[in-house]
């Protein structure tokens, strides 16, 4: 990424947010730089959401983007609708660049395999007999159709799992002939995730591998349901209810699904006034998701009774129909 020496300055942090941490300094710094930028300041950016849009990014990634924002302030209407994109076209960079990296890594156990046959028969060894097996990750990646599913995992996920079977005071050691499948067909984020809370609970589970096998398909679960919302509410809502749910104060939790309703039934700026409504209210709202379902439904009815004034026939016949339903007692959605 290179710089266009439109404002943000560099400092001697790389990496992006981490899990579970607070936002590291440089990209809080980036964005409000960004924030101030009198090109996008109408209608002004929350740094809140810029900042929650670009935590999962690499640092070059995330100033790039910003770079590019400040660049062309001046020829962008909608500049969270910008950010929102290059930051998904920088993931799916990042996806790729990373399936690469694995297709690399698997050519070069494939071709260590070949070698290692190709070694044994000139020196009269059967290469299907078993061997003994070394001790590294390499060795373990020869050979197999595990293996090389095996080797489709990421360096830090073998690191981690080795620390937890050395120093993890597990009961049972990790087996990557049990875990690798399910490791592999859950996103890396995922993986990160459970492989922390098995860091911090794992001298209580008595089957670490059951453990894991079970976590990893409820998170796969819940990352199915998370492309769903995604789809109906975008990225940036549901980024905005994650970090309401991790940061954000909530006396309950508020859950995509439940939110998913209430908001796919209002524009994007009215999900963003509504949460940060929630935001700012977090301490006094006992039932987050019950406030959604009454903030956006007051919303929508001002909403219909400003048409019905302005001689919208069609607003006027469902103002109608709301008054009979709640006169009745049955409520209405508007």
């Amino acid at each position: 990424f290179i710089d266009q020496g439109r404002g943000i300055r560099h400092r001697g942090v790389t990496g992006g947010a981490g899990f579970g941490g607070a936002s590291p300094a440089w990209l809080v710094t980036a964005v409000h730089e960004t924030c101030r930028h009198p090109g996008l300041a109408h209608p002004p950016l929350d740094p809140d959401t810029v900042i929650m849009m670009l935590s999962d990014l690499p640092m070059g990634a995330a100033k790039f983007i910003l770079q590019r924002a400040q660049a062309k302030a001046d020829t962008i209407s909608d500049p969270i609708g910008f950010i929102e994109s290059k930051a998904g076209e920088q993931r799916e960079a990042l996806a790729k660049k990373q399936a690469k990296q694995v297709q690399k890594e698997a050519n070069i156990a494939a071709e260590a395999q070949r070698q290692a046959m190709s070694a044994a028969k000139k020196q009269g060894l059967n290469p299907f007999v078993h061997q003994p097996v070394l001790q590294d990750r390499s060795a373990a990646r020869v050979g197999g159709k595990q293996d090389k599913v095996v080797a489709q995992l990421p360096e830090h996920v073998h690191k981690r799992i080795q620390w937890l079977n050395q120093n993890g005071g597990l009961m049972q050691p990790v087996d990557m002939s049990r875990v690798s499948g399910a490791l592999v067909a859950t996103q890396q984020a995922s993986q990160v995730a459970v492989l922390a809370r098995l860091k911090e609970q794992g001298p209580g589970i008595e089957d670490p591998n059951a453990w894991l096998i079970k976590e990893l398909r409820s998170e796969r679960r819940q990352e199915q349901i998370r492309g769903g919302v995604v789809a109906a509410i975008g990225e940036v809502t549901v980024r905005r209810i994650e970090w309401l749910n991790t940061k954000g104060g909530l006396l309950q939790p508020l859950e995509l699904q439940v939110a998913r309703g209430p908001l796919q039934s209002v524009g994007p700026e009215v999900r963003a006034e509504v949460l940060n409504t929630l935001k700012e209210q977090a301490l006094g709202i006992e039932d987050p998701a019950a406030f959604l379902v009454t903030e956006c439904r007051r919303i929508r009815t001002e909403a219909l009774e400003a048409a019905a004034e302005q001689g919208d026939e069609e607003a006027v016949k469902r103002l109608a129909k709301k008054r009979r339903m709640e006169e009745g007692g049955e409520g209405i959605t508007v």
